[in-house]
């Protein structure tokens, strides 16, 4: 994807975190163990791909987005205006030639190191041109029997003939080892376990998050809002049926650390509903819908809007999303 629609979309990640509390189960971080050697690189579980050292993963169902009334204009729509130069760039445009993307985020020196896999029907000789093309000096190569290219920092392969990876030229081998099962999946760790404790691995959402709060996540949230002291782990699933539903957990350290940031979000939710540009916009179902229960130290936060709300509301939140695209470009 294009440079500002892959910053919008991982800026768009951790504030849906921050806003709908989402969280996990609580568990063990512990030691992650790879599963493996397999013989072959398994992608039918697309996790697989996802190395177990990742924060965060951002799990779409492209597919679901383009069926569903509520966010059909969304994926039609062009947030940034680059899909033409990504199809020309990377030889797909994942937002609309794919089924299902996931976007995993690696705490490195500086930043964030970003692995994006996604699932769909790709060719090769156009995915090589495009990014040979747009890359001077990248070269061909294979790792494990996938065909990989990589330059100037950035690589792409095509993990099998239906998936591809996408990101640095070490997280891209690690995404392949991942498939072989020579390092650690991040199925298996604490992102998995909270994907499976939010049931988004047997029953798959329109949109499934999971994160570990990191140090340097807070560090960077700082500049656009504050993350609870106290809190480790969020995840949230996102349903697309008649009705939206929004489902999450957040994990405290403690029963204290909990009632405190239910407090702050419950007051944060009545203050935003008030706000003069919130109602002019008619994104007051937004928090209608919205609950918050603290149980020990999670807290639960639901959010419903029912089909007769529908009507408009996905063009309004596409206009604001638009509205942030241009100012991050």
């Amino acid at each position: 994807m294009g440079a500002a629609a892959r910053s919008t979309f991982m800026h768009l990640v951790p504030a849906l975190a921050a806003l709908v509390v989402a969280a996990c189960a609580e568990t063990g971080a512990g030691a992650v163990r790879a599963r493996g050697p397999r013989s072959s690189a398994d992608d039918s579980e697309l996790w697989n791909l996802i190395p177990g050292d990742s924060d965060a993963v951002a799990d779409v169902d492209l597919a679901a987005l383009r069926a569903s009334s509520w966010s059909r204009s969304l994926m039609e729509g062009s947030l940034d205006g680059e899909r033409e130069e990504r199809r020309q760039r990377f030889g797909y445009d994942v937002f609309t030639e794919a089924e299902r993307m996931l976007v995993a985020g690696t705490e490195a020196v500086g930043g964030t190191n970003t692995l994006t896999i996604a699932r769909g029907r790709f060719d090769a000789a156009r995915v090589a041109s495009a990014f040979l093309g747009a890359t001077p000096g990248a070269v061909a190569t294979q790792w494990r029997g996938s065909s990989l290219w990589e330059g100037q920092g950035r690589a792409v392969a095509l993990v099998t003939p239906r998936t591809i990876a996408q990101g640095d030229g070490p997280r891209v081998r690690a995404s392949i080892d991942a498939a072989w099962a020579v390092v650690a999946d991040a199925g298996g760790g604490p992102l998995g376990e909270i994907r499976r404790a939010l049931d988004a691995d047997k029953n798959l959402p329109a949109v499934t998050i999971a994160i570990s709060v990191t140090d340097g996540m807070r560090a960077r949230a700082a500049g656009m809002f504050a993350l609870p002291d106290g809190l480790r782990r969020v995840g949230a699933r996102l349903n697309l049926g008649d009705d939206l539903d929004l489902d999450g957990l957040a994990l405290f350290d403690s029963a204290g650390h909990a009632a405190t940031a239910a407090s702050i979000w419950n007051d944060a939710a009545r203050l935003y509903a008030k706000q003069q540009m919130v109602m002019l916009l008619g994104l007051a179902p937004v928090f209608d819908g919205l609950t918050l229960e603290r149980e020990g130290s999670r807290v639960h936060v639901r959010l419903h809007i029912g089909a007769e709300r529908r009507e408009g509301l996905a063009d309004k939140l596409l206009a604001v999303l638009q509205a942030l695209a241009k100012n991050r470009k």
